[in-house]
C-alpha cells in the first residue's frame, strides 16, 4: 500500500472512529478465546510487551492486557489511537513500524491486514520479523474464504473500502518465506447473526532469526 493510498484509508478510519467503536465494543468469546491464549504462549516464554499494529479503537489490545500483557498500541488513523485510550499508543504505518530491531515480544495483527494486498504481505510481515526479539510471536487475524468486500457507505459517510479475504495456505507460505514458524491456527465459520460474511482465520507463528529464510517472496 502506498503512503499516499494508506492516508487515504486512514482519513476514512478518522471519519468513521466514534461509529466504528461503537458498532464494535467487545469480541466473540471464541476471538477472546484466540488473544488469551495468545498471551499466554507469551508470557510462558518470559515475555510481555507485544504490539498491537492496526490497533483500532484497542478493542484486542485490552484483552491482551487482561490477560496480562502490555500492549502499545498502533495505528495510521489518529482518531482510533485516541479512542484506544491506551497507556501507549502512536500513530504509525505498518509497513515502517517506528520501532527498534527486536524491541518487542510479541505482535498482534488483529483484522489489521484487510486492506493489505497479498504481493504486499512478504515487506509488511518482514518488517513485523523485524521489531520482534528472537523467537517472538506472532498473532494474525483476518478474514478468509470469501470474495472481497467492497464497502462504499458505513454509518451515513461515504467511503471506498476494500476488505480483503486472504488465503490462509498463501499467508502460511509467506510467514515461512519470511522466517517465521508456523505454531498453530484456528478457524470460525462467519456469525451470520453479527453481519459477518467471511469465515475468521487466526494463524499463531514465532519469529526465528537464526533460521535460513526459503527463496521466493521477496523477504
Amino acid at each position: 500500500m502506498t503512503s499516499r493510498v494508506a492516508a487515504r484509508v486512514a482519513a476514512q478510519y478518522d471519519a468513521i472512529a466514534h461509529d466504528y467503536a461503537a458498532a464494535f465494543p467487545t469480541l466473540a468469546p471464541f476471538d477472546r478465546g484466540v488473544l488469551a491464549s495468545f498471551a499466554r504462549s507469551v508470557t510462558a516464554a518470559g515475555g510481555r510487551t507485544v504490539l498491537d499494529v492496526g490497533c483500532g479503537p484497542g478493542t484486542a489490545a485490552r484483552e491482551l492486557a487482561a490477560a496480562g500483557l502490555s500492549p502499545v498500541g498502533l495505528d495510521r488513523s489518529a482518531a482510533m489511537v485516541r479512542l484506544a485510550s491506551l497507556e501507549r499508543a502512536v500513530i504509525g504505518d505498518l509497513g515502517a513500524l517506528p520501532v527498534r530491531d527486536g524491541a518487542v515480544d510479541a505482535v498482534c495483527a488483529w483484522y489489521s491486514l484487510v486492506h493489505t494486498p497479498t504481493a504486499e504481505l512478504p515487506a509488511v510481515l518482514t518488517e513485523f520479523r523485524r521489531v520482534l526479539r528472537d523467537d517472538g510471536w506472532l498473532l494474525l487475524a483476518f478474514q478468509t474464504a470469501a470474495p472481497t468486500l467492497e464497502v462504499r457507505e458505513a454509518w451515513g459517510h461515504e467511503v471506498s473500502l476494500d476488505f480483503l479475504r486472504h488465503d490462509v495456505d498463501e499467508v502460511q507460505e509467506v510467514l515461512m518465506d519470511c522466517g517465521y514458524v508456523l505454531h498453530r491456527d484456528a478457524l470460525r465459520s462467519a456469525d451470520k447473526r453479527a453481519g459477518e460474511s467471511a469465515a475468521q482465520a487466526f494463524v499463531v507463528a514465532r519469529s526465528r532469526d537464526h533460521l535460513e529464510l526459503r527463496p521466493g517472496r521477496g523477504c
